[in-house]
């Protein structure tokens, strides 16, 4: 591979060249080439008896050009026009020349052709740009190009005019033409090509962090909640008028993208405070000012020379920043690279901006040197300059302003240290009280804290949605397993959560399988949210040693009607819709352990009944109305099983309530009733852990609503309650009304059936109360036979 250059002079000295070059090339078998021209020049008036003259000798070579302030030959300044062709010796390398324009095509369709083109031609080893200066953010580009292969590189420049202020630039190529809004594109490969890319800074960071508080795209708002433009104003009396872009030049930014370290140069501030960058900046970056330090400069200029000659080019590409020439005022443009001459024939200009591809992804650099080493074949030694005695001349003494950016540099980064350790201390003393150690997740206390907050808000204030969750069959893996097994669910259930909440709202531990997340996220997005999460416990479970489930349980604060609930009932909502889906997942598994288990239910139903002789036998008695009426009903065996069985257990619940509460004489209080409501639901939490079947849970999870829909815990409906808890609450009320209690004596059989006729839509399923009537002389008989031991009603 090399290069045949040409200094454009005058057509009739330029012609001379390229006739005798054109002999040469006939000779030597017309190998793969093209021409590339970088330009000063930006009128194509002008330019067109170079591209003539080109295709009079040359008619099947592509050219391609684009416009500079200024040209780089051989790491040396050039003339307006430098012509060079680029020469491919292997018959195994192969390029393609494409151009774009940004008035034909969007960015994002163009990002696309190029990743197309690299898979449409697998060889391909690297991507050379050449942008146009645009009115928007290079980034949407740069994003649209992470589909390359990881081992493609890709480097650059964005081209401009001698002007650097100017919004002046152009591409033109033998493909399509000449474009002032276009981007031009050299695809480079085969197995012979190999391409050495690199980065030269030399910028330190001066001066305090700051924050972008507020940004859009390529609009840089504010920068620790002050407009941008004042960072300038105030630490380096940079004013807001024409001269900002050359002042702020000495000054740019510097911040960490993509794992990389980039440095970028406003390239306008705004009436409003506001810098214009060419491309996005995000919200929540850090920024510091920068400033260039010579003696850093050479010492990567020299570091990385080394490195270019290991590899051996052939054919250097360069892309130095504009700004940069401002900084060697007082020497060559190109003085910087002089280490770089003589490694290898070298052509390039000085840019607007410059492109790198690091880390799998292209980044837009400012005030950046860019160099691209190519060859074909295996590397061989080269000659090169030493930049010995660069570096001397540089470091013998700095300006004062270079020692006094240094001093405020490293006094300013030893009270970031300081701040910065009393942060980590002050963050971990808070961490300590309100985070839980096993998840790292928040805890109990910080959900309350932040409870109390919101019940402290304006009635009008955001709407909230809060979400209960629990580690499905804990338990089961803690008493299988051993304790270890359970912690290493919790942990696992903890990160999923944070995966997929934790960008949105507050995760916490609250209890042992116990978690909440409280968010504003918008409603629109709670269902991907919960997506995300069963996406990520699907995850764990493909390689895990033991099995993760959620259940999960929403509430939301305000109403669909807009109304604001209490602290209290929104918790109690989001858990009862926790155990609703928990139900709703588990799948029975019967054993011998399991029947022990049910076994002890019963033992503790006859444990908890005997405490009180008013209820004593009650749930027997409720078994037996139960099944009479399933049979009446004419259901099957299996459904008589079954929901004679939750008829038994249905009040379980009532072990959690305490003896105060059921044992009241009185007329209970609104509180204490709002605790008697939760029995059904401790029922079938008890269940659950005991592995009986989602169908019989369900039932005893229900037995207290009404078909009216006033009913608890839900409100359900009509046939959207199961038919077995329709059943139980007539077998329930019949029980209840015809036995005496601590409050009030035992009622007669006929106030008890007029109750039932009264209520049938209501209270009770007409068709089950209407069997139950229908049939009350078979009710009474069983009702008799059960009162041994209690008195008589009539």
């Amino acid at each position: 591979m090399k290069n045949r250059i040409f200094a454009f002079k005058d057509m009739m000295q330029f012609e001379g060249e390229l006739s005798l070059f054109s002999k040469w090339y006939k000779e030597h078998g017309s190998p793969a080439m093209y021409f590339q021209i970088h330009s000063v020049i930006l009128e194509p008036e002008k330019l067109k008896p170079v591209w003539d003259c080109l295709e009079n000798f040359f008619p099947d070579v592509p050219w391609v050009g684009n416009s500079t302030s200024g040209n780089i030959v051989d790491c040396e300044v050039a003339t307006e026009i430098s012509v060079s062709a680029v020469i491919f010796e292997k018959p195994t390398s192969k390029f393609i020349v494409r151009q774009y324009d940004y008035s034909r095509e969007s960015v994002g369709g163009i990002a696309q052709n190029i990743v197309g083109e690299t898979k449409e031609n697998p060889w391909i080893k690297a991507v050379e740009i050449y942008h146009c200066i645009s009115p928007f953010s290079t980034t949407a580009l740069c994003e649209g190009l992470d589909g390359l292969a990881s081992d493609i590189q890709v480097f650059g420049g964005i081209v401009c005019s001698p002007d650097i202020t100017s919004p002046n630039s152009c591409v033109f190529s033998s493909e399509e033409g000449y474009t002032k809004s276009g981007l031009l594109v050299l695809f480079y490969g085969g197995p012979d090509f190999h391409v050495d890319s690199r980065k030269i800074s030399g910028w330190k960071p001066i001066g305090r962090n700051f924050h972008v508080t507020r940004s859009e795209g390529n609009i840089l708002y504010e920068l620790g909640g002050i407009p941008a433009y004042g960072v300038y104003n105030k630490y380096l009396n940079i004013k807001n008028d024409q001269n900002f872009f050359y002042n702020a030049l000495e000054f740019p930014m510097l911040y960490e993208h993509n794992g990389v370290s980039i440095v970028r140069a406003p390239g306008s501030s705004n009436p409003d405070g506001s810098l214009t960058m060419s491309s996005d900046i995000d919200e929540g970056s850090i920024i510091r000012l920068s400033y260039g330090e010579p003696g850093l400069i050479v010492d990567r200029i020299r570091e990385e020379s080394e490195k270019c000659g290991e590899f051996g080019p052939q054919v250097q590409h360069i892309f130095s920043c504009a700004a940069r020439k401002a900084f060697w005022s007082h020497r060559e443009p190109t003085y910087e690279i002089t280490p770089f001459k003589g490694l290898a024939s070298s052509t390039g200009f000085f840019s607007h901006g410059e492109f790198l591809r690091e880390k799998g992804h292209l980044n837009q650099h400012n005030i950046t040197l860019v160099i691209a080493s190519m060859r074909e074949g295996p590397a061989v030694g080269k000659n090169r300059e030493r930049a010995d005695d660069i570096r001397a001349e540089m470091t013998t003494r700095l300006p004062l302003a270079a020692r006094m950016a240094t001093f405020i540099r490293e006094t300013s980064f030893e009270l970031e240290q300081i701040n910065s350790k009393l942060r980590v201390m002050n963050e971990h003393l808070q961490d300590v009280a309100t985070t839980d150690s096993l998840t790292g997740l928040e805890n109990r206390l910080a959900f309350d804290e932040l409870l109390k907050n919101i019940a402290q808000e304006d009635s009008d204030a955001g709407n909230w949605t809060m979400l209960l969750m629990d580690v499905n069959g804990l338990k089961y893996a803690n008493d299988t397993f051993g304790h270890q097994a359970g912690d290493v669910l919790i942990v696992a259930a903890g990160k999923s959560i944070k995966k997929a909440y934790g960008l949105h709202g507050n995760c916490f531990r609250i209890g042992g399988d116990e978690f909440a997340v409280v968010t504003k996220a918008p409603l629109d997005s709670l269902f991907l949210l919960y997506t995300n999460l069963q996406k990520s416990i699907e995850e764990y479970n493909k390689e895990a040693l033991y099995h993760l489930s959620i259940a999960v349980g929403e509430s939301r604060l305000r109403s669909d009607s807009g109304i604001r609930k209490s602290i209290s009932d929104w918790k109690m909502e989001a858990d009862l819709n926790m155990y609703r889906d928990k139900v709703r997942y588990h799948r029975p598994t019967e054993n011998s352990e399991n029947q022990n288990l049910k076994d002890l239910i019963t033992c503790l139903i006859s444990v908890e009944e005997a405490k009180d002789s008013y209820t004593a036998y009650h749930s027997e008695r409720v078994k037996v109305y139960t099944e009479l009426l399933a049979r009446l009903l004419g259901l099957s065996e299996a459904s008589v099983s079954l929901i004679t069985h939750a008829a038994h257990l249905h009040d379980i619940g009532k072990m959690g309530i305490s003896d105060n509460v059921l044992g009241k004489p009185g007329r209970l209080t609104d509180e204490e009733f709002a605790i008697i409501k939760q029995h059904p639901v401790i029922g079938a939490k008890i269940l659950m852990q005991s592995n009986y079947t989602h169908e019989l849970v369900q039932i005893v999870l229900h037995h207290h609503e009404r078909f009216d829909g006033r009913g608890y815990p839900e409100g359900l409906k009509g046939e959207e309650i199961p038919i077995g808890a329709r059943i139980i609450a007539v077998a329930d009320s019949i029980d209840a009304m015809t036995s005496k209690r601590v409050y009030r004596d035992a009622m007669s059989l006929e106030y008890c059936r007029k109750e039932i006729e009264k209520n049938l839509g209501i209270m009770y399923d007409p068709a089950i109360g209407k069997v139950a009537l229908d049939h009350w002389n078979e009710i009474v008989d069983m009702l008799m036979k059960m009162q041994t031991g209690r008195p008589k009603v009539i």
